[in-house]
């Protein structure tokens, strides 16, 4: 390679990693934390969990729930996200396309649905904690432009990374097995950044790509635009069927026939077929539809996505797609959400993506001290200096403060009584951002990265120590009842704490003040 294209990939890698380093270490430390939400919320609301599959769910009653919540059904489409460990459906209703709809009826709505008591709430009855980490992930409290964001930074991430291999790619094995921690500080950082670099290399490419395609999907829609003569509904159909619509023809005579018996119906066709998500569309209509998207169990095919129509009225299959002959536009897409959500491996598989994740978070910030190293030169003009230490010292000040706040928003959320239920999200995002602001601005001040680094890991891991402690003290679940209760979901929050905790102590012990 020329040294003037060397140049030109090393300083787009240099420049794309500290544009984006601060909101990058956020996806990723967010993320790590996300990968567990749901886990989270059982912890949260201290109730046991006895987990239901989608082929347990009584359709039927789920459908008379909503009636008794007074929703008038006829017209509307229903789409239902089978429980996972929260043990809630999400339930979301469409506006009615009848004629004779009210007002009311033409407005769209959603729910979670206890899936034993088969009791609706309101998706902020109660705010979990794991809900706010996983929408900061993709900076969903930006309105409108925060998935976005999320996107552009997984791109600039992508465009880093593969600069980053064209510029070490003859040194990368050789510098693998290099690491000098008597030398100088940059050399230190330099060594550390590469080798967790080539580790997490290939989990950092899937996750730039995937995250790419989830957060900038919608943009796909603008030239499409000129091939469906601006129909954007036909597209979303052609690339994600599942959404297709059925146009309202008239309410049905007769009464509606048993949705559970088609789902039994589907079991006895396709045994090892797992329902992702159910839709009953035109309800009441002579054309009710009831769709079963879904997926074969992940030890029999990773990739086996499948789809059944009935019309219900008829008790007949209008579509029919074989879980083990998948398309390739949802093969593409599943794909690339099993990857990103790592949804198909269990526990195990989660936590080896947390520790990806955490890894990738050093990598960024030792992304940022070696630049840092490396700008503090005498040659170099002092204001610029001095402005990229205090930019150095804000980056670090935000990055290391999750940790911290993160502890503390989760004591805070078990102590919030059920009584407040509906001021949750208002108190946890209080705690949340405005501690986060705090200690970020106190850490800036401070101008001292090792103090940073230091204090935060102190208070992250005195505050960590305490989740187990206080969610006995709250709840009744002590670590060992979650053991005999075979509660899995609530303790592997409490020892996945401890974990960190006593990882996070581990490298204060080892920490040593520059020089």
């Amino acid at each position: 390679m020329s040294k003037r294209n060397y140049n030109v990939f090393f300083h787009v890698h240099t420049i794309s990693g500290i544009i984006i380093s601060a909101a990058l270490f956020i996806i990723f430390f967010c993320g790590a934390f996300a990968l567990i939400k749901d886990e989270i919320t059982a912890w949260e609301k201290g109730e046991n969990v006895n987990m239901e599959i989608a082929s347990d769910v009584d359709y039927d009653r789920a459908m008379q729930s909503l009636k008794d919540e007074g929703l008038n059904l006829t017209g509307r489409d229903i789409r239902m996200i089978p429980p996972d460990v929260k043990q809630k459906m999400f339930v979301g209703v469409s506006a009615s396309k009848s004629a004779n709809a009210s007002e009311e009826d033409k407005l769209s709505t959603y729910y979670n649905l206890h899936t034993r008591t088969y009791e609706l709430s309101t998706y902020y009855a109660f705010y979990s904690i794991g809900e706010l980490i996983y929408r900061l992930h993709f900076f969903h409290q930006i309105p409108t432009y925060g998935i976005l964001t999320a996107g552009f930074v997984a791109f600039f991430f992508l465009l880093a990374i593969v600069s980053g291999l064209i510029v070490h790619w003859k040194k990368i094995v050789s510098n693998f097995y290099i690491f000098r921690p008597k030398t100088k500080l940059k050399t230190i950082w330099t060594d550390a950044h590469t080798a967790l670099g080539v580790i997490g290399l290939p989990f950092q490419f899937m996750f730039a790509l995937t995250s790419s395609f989830l957060c900038l999907s919608s943009l796909i829609l603008l030239p499409i635009n000129f091939a469906y003569d601006g129909n954007q509904q036909q597209a979303l159909e052609d690339l994600r069927p599942m959404q297709k619509t059925y146009e309202w023809e008239e309410q049905a005579t007769g009464e509606i026939p048993s949705l559970n018996a088609l789902y039994e119906k589907t079991q006895e066709k396709w045994p090892e077929f797992e329902a992702a998500q159910v839709y009953v569309k035109n309800y009441g209509g002579t054309n009710m539809k009831f769709q079963i998207d879904g997926l074969l169990k992940p030890d029999e095919a990773f990739l086996g996505h499948g789809r059944i129509v009935y019309d219900v009225m008829s008790n007949t299959i209008t579509e029919e797609k074989n879980p083990e002959d998948s398309g390739y536009a949802e093969t593409v897409e599943l794909a690339i959400r099993r990857l990103h959500f790592g949804d198909f491996g269990g526990l195990s598989l989660k936590v080896i993506y947390f520790a990806l994740a955490i890894i990738t978070c050093f990598v960024i910030l030792s992304g940022v001290l070696i630049w840092l190293e490396a700008r503090d030169k005498k040659h170099i003009p002092e204001k610029k200096r001095k402005f990229n230490r205090a930019l150095g010292y804000f980056y670090v000040a935000i990055c290391m403060s999750l940790y911290p706040i993160t502890a503390i928003s989760m004591l805070v959320a078990k102590y919030i009584p059920r009584t407040m239920d509906a001021d949750r999200q208002s108190i946890l995002y209080a705690v949340f951002f405005i501690g986060w602001l705090v200690f970020t601005l106190f850490f800036s001040f401070r101008k001292n990265n090792y103090v940073t680094t230091k204090y935060s890991l102190i208070l992250g891991s005195c505050f960590g120590i305490l989740v187990p402690i206080i969610n006995g003290m709250v709840s009744g679940n002590w670590m060992w009842v979650m053991y005999q209760q075979d509660q899995t979901a609530i303790l592997f929050v409490d020892i996945f704490w401890i974990c960190i905790s006593l990882i996070s102590f581990g490298i204060l012990v080892r920490m040593k003040k520059p020089v």
